[in-house]
């Protein structure tokens, strides 16, 4: 079988297309929020703070809780959000290119700063 070299150009120049569409969408839709939009839920972590398995977070209530950190400190950039089984998030993010951690309660309301470490 005979291909032209001009076809098989085409066809690897769509799929590369086609997959620079899909992964730059993903980035995007990521980029809104500056947030992964499926924060990760893990068990116990260095905070002592336990979460709750495999909870997943909306891209809105992923927006709260990052306008209820930039109320207590509009410098932070989160990185990541975590639920806690008793609803309170557990947010990590950067400031002057260190670590913070805040406890942010369930009801949005109040913001901690807790140890990084």
């Amino acid at each position: 079988m005979n291909v032209p070299t001009k076809k098989i150009g085409l066809v690897f120049t769509t799929i590369a297309a086609a997959t620079g569409l899909v992964f730059g969408g993903a980035t995007m839709a990521n980029a809104s929020t500056g947030l992964s939009a499926s924060a990760q839920a893990g068990t116990s972590g260095t905070s002592g703070l336990s979460t709750a398995v495999n909870t997943s977070l909306s891209a809105g209530e992923l927006a709260k809780v990052n306008a209820a950190v930039k109320v207590k400190d509009s410098s932070v950039v989160v990185t990541s959000v975590q639920k806690n089984s008793d609803g309170s998030y557990l947010v990590v993010g950067t400031k002057a290119n260190a670590t913070v951690k805040y406890l942010v309660s369930a009801d949005l309301k109040t913001t901690t700063q807790i140890a990084a470490g």
